[in-house]
Protein backbone atom coordinates (compact mmCIF):
# COMPACT_ATOMS: atom_id res chain seq x y z
CA UNK A 1 0.00 0.00 0.00
CA UNK A 2 3.29 2.53 0.97
CA UNK A 3 4.69 1.73 -2.34
CA UNK A 4 1.65 2.17 -4.73
CA UNK A 5 0.52 5.28 -2.80
CA UNK A 6 4.31 6.53 -3.53
CA UNK A 7 3.97 5.55 -6.84
CA UNK A 8 0.41 6.98 -7.49
CA UNK A 9 0.92 10.74 -5.90
CA UNK A 10 4.92 11.05 -5.55
CA UNK A 11 4.16 14.07 -8.21
CA UNK A 12 1.88 16.03 -5.50
CA UNK A 13 3.98 14.97 -2.21
CA UNK A 14 7.45 14.32 -3.11
CA UNK A 15 7.66 13.14 0.86
CA UNK A 16 6.14 9.73 -0.17
CA UNK A 17 9.21 8.92 -2.09
CA UNK A 18 10.45 7.74 0.96
CA UNK A 19 8.46 4.66 0.30
CA UNK A 20 10.68 3.65 -2.35
CA UNK A 21 13.26 2.52 0.30
CA UNK A 22 13.20 -1.51 0.92
CA UNK A 23 15.18 -0.57 4.52
CA UNK A 24 12.54 1.92 5.51
CA UNK A 25 9.24 -0.35 4.24
CA UNK A 26 11.01 -3.63 5.82
CA UNK A 27 11.26 -1.82 9.12
CA UNK A 28 7.38 -0.19 8.64
CA UNK A 29 6.41 -4.09 8.10
CA UNK A 30 8.16 -5.18 11.05
CA UNK A 31 6.96 -2.67 13.37
CA UNK A 32 2.95 -3.20 12.46
CA UNK A 33 3.91 -7.04 12.88
CA UNK A 34 4.98 -6.62 16.34
CA UNK A 35 2.13 -4.21 17.21
CA UNK A 36 -0.15 -6.27 15.52
CA UNK A 37 0.55 -9.46 18.05
CA UNK A 38 1.09 -7.05 20.73
CA UNK A 39 -2.22 -4.94 20.64
CA UNK A 40 -4.60 -7.92 19.26
CA UNK A 41 -2.79 -10.87 21.55
CA UNK A 42 -5.23 -10.65 24.53
CA UNK A 43 -8.41 -10.48 23.30
CA UNK A 44 -6.95 -13.06 20.70
CA UNK A 45 -6.31 -15.90 23.49
CA UNK A 46 -9.66 -14.56 25.57
CA UNK A 47 -11.50 -15.59 22.42
CA UNK A 48 -9.60 -19.01 21.70
CA UNK A 49 -10.32 -19.83 25.50
CA UNK A 50 -14.34 -19.08 25.08
CA UNK A 51 -14.14 -21.18 21.96
CA UNK A 52 -12.44 -23.82 23.98
CA UNK A 53 -9.76 -23.93 21.50
CA UNK A 54 -7.40 -25.40 24.35
CA UNK A 55 -4.18 -27.71 23.24
CA UNK A 56 -4.81 -31.36 24.90
CA UNK A 57 -0.86 -33.16 25.86
CA UNK A 58 -0.30 -36.25 24.54
CA UNK A 59 -0.37 -39.25 26.85
CA UNK A 60 2.76 -40.22 25.81
CA UNK A 61 4.15 -37.06 26.52
CA UNK A 62 6.27 -35.71 29.51
CA UNK A 63 4.21 -35.58 33.05
CA UNK A 64 5.48 -32.00 33.36
CA UNK A 65 3.43 -30.96 30.05
CA UNK A 66 -0.46 -32.35 31.66
CA UNK A 67 -0.98 -29.03 33.11
CA UNK A 68 -0.34 -27.21 29.94
CA UNK A 69 -3.97 -29.24 28.53
CA UNK A 70 -6.44 -26.37 27.82
CA UNK A 71 -3.65 -23.97 26.84
CA UNK A 72 -5.31 -21.96 23.80
CA UNK A 73 -3.69 -23.20 20.19
CA UNK A 74 -3.95 -21.91 16.96
CA UNK A 75 -2.40 -18.77 17.91
CA UNK A 76 -0.49 -19.26 14.83
CA UNK A 77 -3.68 -17.39 13.09
CA UNK A 78 -2.77 -14.07 14.52
CA UNK A 79 1.05 -14.98 13.34
CA UNK A 80 0.44 -15.26 9.76
CA UNK A 81 -2.58 -12.26 10.21
CA UNK A 82 -0.26 -9.99 11.68
CA UNK A 83 2.20 -10.97 8.62
CA UNK A 84 -0.20 -10.55 5.78
CA UNK A 85 -1.55 -7.35 7.26
CA UNK A 86 2.46 -5.97 7.69
CA UNK A 87 3.11 -7.00 4.31
CA UNK A 88 -0.21 -5.25 2.53
CA UNK A 89 0.71 -2.09 4.17
CA UNK A 90 4.56 -2.14 3.67
CA UNK A 91 5.17 -4.67 0.54
CA UNK A 92 5.28 -3.51 -3.07
CA UNK A 93 2.57 -5.92 -5.08
CA UNK A 94 4.04 -5.26 -8.36
CA UNK A 95 6.69 -7.79 -6.94
CA UNK A 96 6.20 -11.24 -8.57
CA UNK A 97 8.12 -12.82 -5.08
CA UNK A 98 5.55 -10.87 -2.81
CA UNK A 99 2.49 -11.94 -4.35
CA UNK A 100 3.37 -15.18 -4.70
CA UNK A 101 4.47 -15.69 -0.76
CA UNK A 102 1.10 -14.02 -0.03
CA UNK A 103 -1.33 -16.37 -1.71
CA UNK A 104 1.30 -19.28 -0.52
CA UNK A 105 1.18 -18.06 2.71
CA UNK A 106 -2.54 -18.21 3.00
CA UNK A 107 -2.68 -22.07 1.51
CA UNK A 108 -0.06 -23.22 4.20
CA UNK A 109 -2.31 -21.52 6.45
CA UNK A 110 -5.20 -23.51 5.72
CA UNK A 111 -3.64 -26.65 5.76
CA UNK A 112 -2.37 -26.10 9.42
CA UNK A 113 -5.67 -24.50 10.24
CA UNK A 114 -7.57 -27.36 9.03
CA UNK A 115 -5.38 -30.22 10.89
CA UNK A 116 -5.43 -27.82 14.25
CA UNK A 117 -9.41 -27.67 13.73
CA UNK A 118 -9.43 -31.84 13.29
CA UNK A 119 -7.58 -32.33 16.38
CA UNK A 120 -10.11 -29.82 18.62
CA UNK A 121 -13.15 -30.95 17.25
CA UNK A 122 -13.04 -34.60 15.46
CA UNK A 123 -10.07 -36.24 15.38
CA UNK A 124 -6.90 -36.24 18.20
CA UNK A 125 -4.29 -37.22 15.56
CA UNK A 126 -5.94 -33.95 12.97
CA UNK A 127 -4.85 -34.23 9.31
CA UNK A 128 -3.92 -37.38 7.93
CA UNK A 129 -0.44 -37.22 7.35
CA UNK A 130 -1.04 -38.46 3.87
CA UNK A 131 -3.53 -35.66 3.27
CA UNK A 132 -0.88 -32.86 4.48
CA UNK A 133 1.89 -34.38 2.34
CA UNK A 134 -0.37 -33.93 -0.50
CA UNK A 135 -1.57 -30.26 0.47
CA UNK A 136 2.34 -29.66 0.81
CA UNK A 137 2.83 -31.09 -2.75
CA UNK A 138 0.58 -29.15 -4.06
CA UNK A 139 2.24 -25.89 -2.83
CA UNK A 140 5.10 -27.07 -4.14
CA UNK A 141 3.80 -27.89 -7.71
CA UNK A 142 2.79 -24.19 -7.52
CA UNK A 143 6.64 -22.82 -6.30
CA UNK A 144 8.23 -25.10 -9.20
CA UNK A 145 5.39 -23.67 -11.73
CA UNK A 146 6.90 -20.06 -10.22
CA UNK A 147 10.44 -20.95 -10.37
CA UNK A 148 9.63 -22.46 -14.51
CA UNK A 149 7.49 -19.57 -15.28
CA UNK A 150 10.06 -16.58 -14.05
CA UNK A 151 13.43 -18.65 -13.93
CA UNK A 152 15.66 -16.85 -11.34
CA UNK A 153 17.90 -15.23 -13.58
CA UNK A 154 16.88 -12.92 -16.48
CA UNK A 155 14.59 -15.28 -18.42
CA UNK A 156 16.27 -18.38 -18.13
CA UNK A 157 15.17 -21.45 -16.57
CA UNK A 158 17.38 -22.60 -14.13
CA UNK A 159 17.24 -25.82 -11.97
CA UNK A 160 20.88 -26.04 -10.64
CA UNK A 161 21.88 -26.50 -6.81
CA UNK A 162 24.52 -24.27 -5.53
CA UNK A 163 26.97 -26.00 -2.75
CA UNK A 164 27.53 -23.60 -0.53
CA UNK A 165 30.59 -24.53 0.30
CA UNK A 166 32.50 -24.68 -2.85
CA UNK A 167 33.03 -21.70 -5.26
CA UNK A 168 31.24 -21.34 -8.61
CA UNK A 169 30.43 -25.30 -7.71
CA UNK A 170 26.72 -25.91 -9.22
CA UNK A 171 24.64 -29.39 -9.88
CA UNK A 172 22.48 -29.27 -13.06
CA UNK A 173 19.93 -31.54 -12.58
CA UNK A 174 16.79 -31.98 -15.30
CA UNK A 175 13.64 -30.43 -14.37
CA UNK A 176 11.81 -33.95 -12.36
CA UNK A 177 15.26 -34.48 -10.11
CA UNK A 178 14.36 -30.24 -9.13
CA UNK A 179 10.97 -30.64 -8.42
CA UNK A 180 11.68 -33.94 -6.20
CA UNK A 181 14.42 -31.22 -4.64
CA UNK A 182 11.67 -28.24 -4.01
CA UNK A 183 9.26 -31.25 -2.31
CA UNK A 184 11.94 -32.03 -0.64
CA UNK A 185 13.11 -28.81 0.89
CA UNK A 186 9.24 -27.71 1.32
CA UNK A 187 8.02 -30.32 2.55
CA UNK A 188 11.12 -30.92 4.96
CA UNK A 189 11.09 -27.58 6.11
CA UNK A 190 7.73 -26.95 7.25
CA UNK A 191 7.54 -30.68 9.25
CA UNK A 192 10.48 -29.98 10.56
CA UNK A 193 9.88 -26.83 12.22
CA UNK A 194 6.43 -28.26 13.19
CA UNK A 195 8.42 -30.90 14.82
CA UNK A 196 10.36 -28.19 16.93
CA UNK A 197 7.31 -26.45 18.57
CA UNK A 198 7.40 -28.44 21.70
CA UNK A 199 8.11 -26.31 24.41
CA UNK A 200 7.12 -22.65 25.35
CA UNK A 201 9.26 -20.47 22.98
CA UNK A 202 11.34 -22.78 21.40
CA UNK A 203 10.05 -22.75 18.00
CA UNK A 204 9.65 -19.20 17.71
CA UNK A 205 13.55 -18.34 18.67
CA UNK A 206 15.11 -20.09 15.94
CA UNK A 207 12.85 -18.92 13.53
CA UNK A 208 13.16 -15.60 14.15
CA UNK A 209 17.54 -16.31 13.99
CA UNK A 210 16.79 -17.98 10.76
CA UNK A 211 14.34 -15.33 9.39
CA UNK A 212 17.12 -12.62 10.50
CA UNK A 213 19.37 -14.45 8.84
CA UNK A 214 17.64 -15.18 5.42
CA UNK A 215 16.59 -11.52 5.40
CA UNK A 216 20.13 -10.55 5.31
CA UNK A 217 21.20 -12.86 2.65
CA UNK A 218 17.90 -11.91 0.71
CA UNK A 219 18.68 -8.28 0.72
CA UNK A 220 22.50 -9.21 -0.69
CA UNK A 221 21.30 -11.81 -3.27
CA UNK A 222 18.97 -9.30 -4.79
CA UNK A 223 21.78 -6.43 -4.53
CA UNK A 224 23.73 -6.71 -8.07
CA UNK A 225 26.85 -5.68 -6.25
CA UNK A 226 26.92 -7.53 -2.97
CA UNK A 227 25.47 -10.71 -4.84
CA UNK A 228 28.79 -10.24 -6.85
CA UNK A 229 31.25 -8.99 -4.35
CA UNK A 230 30.36 -11.78 -2.14
CA UNK A 231 29.82 -14.62 -5.01
CA UNK A 232 26.33 -14.78 -4.50
CA UNK A 233 23.17 -15.97 -7.00
CA UNK A 234 22.18 -12.49 -8.26
CA UNK A 235 18.18 -12.95 -8.26
CA UNK A 236 16.36 -9.45 -9.68
CA UNK A 237 13.62 -8.19 -7.82
CA UNK A 238 14.75 -11.01 -4.38
CA UNK A 239 15.68 -7.90 -2.17
CA UNK A 240 11.70 -6.92 -2.07
CA UNK A 241 11.17 -10.31 -0.32
CA UNK A 242 12.59 -8.82 3.32
CA UNK A 243 9.77 -6.99 3.83
CA UNK A 244 7.81 -10.14 4.06
CA UNK A 245 10.48 -11.73 5.92
CA UNK A 246 10.22 -8.46 8.65
CA UNK A 247 7.37 -9.42 8.60
CA UNK A 248 7.61 -12.79 10.16
CA UNK A 249 10.63 -11.39 12.55
CA UNK A 250 8.14 -8.46 14.11
CA UNK A 251 5.13 -10.73 14.20
CA UNK A 252 7.04 -13.73 16.11
CA UNK A 253 8.92 -11.59 18.58
CA UNK A 254 5.23 -9.70 19.60
CA UNK A 255 4.12 -13.69 19.29
CA UNK A 256 6.96 -14.75 22.28
CA UNK A 257 5.67 -12.26 24.54
CA UNK A 258 2.54 -14.58 25.42
CA UNK A 259 4.47 -17.72 24.21
CA UNK A 260 7.30 -17.65 26.28
CA UNK A 261 7.08 -19.78 29.53
CA UNK A 262 4.16 -20.09 30.74
CA UNK A 263 3.03 -20.21 27.76
CA UNK A 264 -0.07 -18.11 27.54
CA UNK A 265 -0.78 -19.53 24.26
CA UNK A 266 0.75 -21.89 21.24
CA UNK A 267 0.88 -21.57 17.73
CA UNK A 268 -0.39 -24.98 16.61
CA UNK A 269 0.01 -26.08 13.38
CA UNK A 270 -1.45 -23.37 11.42
CA UNK A 271 1.66 -21.06 12.49
CA UNK A 272 4.58 -23.89 12.53
CA UNK A 273 3.82 -25.44 9.05
CA UNK A 274 3.29 -22.15 7.39
CA UNK A 275 6.64 -20.93 8.86
CA UNK A 276 9.13 -23.37 8.03
CA UNK A 277 7.41 -24.62 4.59
CA UNK A 278 7.78 -20.48 3.88
CA UNK A 279 11.30 -20.43 5.07
CA UNK A 280 12.02 -23.56 2.60
CA UNK A 281 10.02 -21.87 -0.53
CA UNK A 282 12.56 -18.01 0.17
CA UNK A 283 15.46 -20.24 -0.03
CA UNK A 284 14.53 -21.94 -3.12
CA UNK A 285 14.14 -18.39 -4.66
CA UNK A 286 17.35 -17.05 -3.25
CA UNK A 287 19.03 -20.22 -4.49
CA UNK A 288 20.55 -21.17 -1.28
CA UNK A 289 18.67 -23.96 -0.60
CA UNK A 290 21.93 -26.24 1.34
CA UNK A 291 22.30 -23.44 3.56
CA UNK A 292 18.93 -24.15 5.42
CA UNK A 293 20.21 -26.88 6.99
CA UNK A 294 23.04 -25.04 8.20
CA UNK A 295 21.03 -22.16 9.55
CA UNK A 296 18.05 -24.42 10.55
CA UNK A 297 20.06 -26.98 12.18
CA UNK A 298 18.08 -27.03 15.25
CA UNK A 299 15.37 -28.23 13.16
CA UNK A 300 17.12 -30.63 11.34
CA UNK A 301 18.61 -32.31 14.50
CA UNK A 302 14.89 -32.06 15.78
CA UNK A 303 13.48 -33.91 12.42
CA UNK A 304 16.11 -36.30 12.57
CA UNK A 305 15.83 -37.26 15.77
CA UNK A 306 12.36 -38.77 15.22
CA UNK A 307 13.45 -40.26 12.38
CA UNK A 308 16.33 -42.35 13.89
CA UNK A 309 14.12 -42.91 16.97
CA UNK A 310 10.97 -44.81 14.60
CA UNK A 311 14.03 -46.59 12.48
CA UNK A 312 15.84 -47.54 15.53
CA UNK A 313 12.74 -48.88 17.49
CA UNK A 314 11.36 -50.52 14.36
CA UNK A 315 14.57 -52.16 13.71
CA UNK A 316 16.06 -53.39 17.07
CA UNK A 317 13.47 -52.72 19.52
CA UNK A 318 14.73 -50.22 21.29
CA UNK A 319 14.57 -46.51 21.60
CA UNK A 320 17.96 -44.07 20.98
CA UNK A 321 16.48 -41.37 23.04
CA UNK A 322 14.33 -41.18 25.77
CA UNK A 323 11.95 -39.92 23.80
CA UNK A 324 11.40 -37.76 20.36
CA UNK A 325 11.17 -34.76 19.14
CA UNK A 326 14.87 -34.41 21.09
CA UNK A 327 14.14 -31.51 23.07
CA UNK A 328 11.59 -34.13 25.25
CA UNK A 329 14.91 -36.44 25.49
CA UNK A 330 16.87 -33.33 27.48
CA UNK A 331 13.82 -32.35 29.23
CA UNK A 332 13.32 -36.51 30.89
CA UNK A 333 16.97 -36.24 31.46
CA UNK A 334 16.08 -33.43 34.28
CA UNK A 335 16.79 -30.12 32.16
CA UNK A 336 14.33 -27.15 32.94
CA UNK A 337 12.60 -26.45 30.17
CA UNK A 338 13.14 -22.72 29.63
CA UNK A 339 17.28 -24.36 29.78
CA UNK A 340 16.34 -26.34 26.76
CA UNK A 341 14.77 -23.52 24.97
CA UNK A 342 17.62 -20.77 25.84
CA UNK A 343 19.98 -23.50 25.19
CA UNK A 344 18.64 -24.17 21.26
CA UNK A 345 18.64 -20.92 20.56
CA UNK A 346 21.91 -19.98 21.54
CA UNK A 347 22.94 -23.56 19.01
CA UNK A 348 20.46 -21.39 16.39
CA UNK A 349 22.44 -18.30 16.85
CA UNK A 350 25.71 -19.85 16.64
CA UNK A 351 24.76 -22.03 13.35
CA UNK A 352 23.51 -19.14 11.65
CA UNK A 353 26.60 -17.31 12.22
CA UNK A 354 28.34 -20.23 10.70
CA UNK A 355 26.47 -19.59 7.80
CA UNK A 356 27.58 -15.84 7.30
CA UNK A 357 31.21 -17.49 7.95
CA UNK A 358 30.64 -20.03 5.03
CA UNK A 359 29.22 -17.33 2.60
CA UNK A 360 32.77 -14.96 3.35
CA UNK A 361 35.12 -17.52 3.66
CA UNK A 362 33.97 -19.33 0.16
Amino acid sequence: MLYLLQELFINNWRVLRIFKSIMLRASVAFMIAFLFMLILGKPFIAWLKKKKYGDTAREEGPKSHFDKSGTPTMGGLLIIGAILFATAIAGNFTNKFIVFLFVITILFTTIGFYDDYLKLTKHKKGLSGKKKILGQLIITALTFGFVYKFGLVSKTIDFSIINPLIKNSYLYITPILFFIFVAFVIIGSSNAVNLTDGLDGLVSGPTIVVSITLLIITYLTGNVKYAKYLNLYYVPQAAEMIVYLASVIGALIGFLWYNFYPAQVFMGDTGSLTLGGILGIIVIFIKQELLLPIAGFIFIMEALSVMIQVWHFKTFGKRVFKMAPIHHHFELLGLPETKVTIRFWIVSIMTCLLTFVILKLR
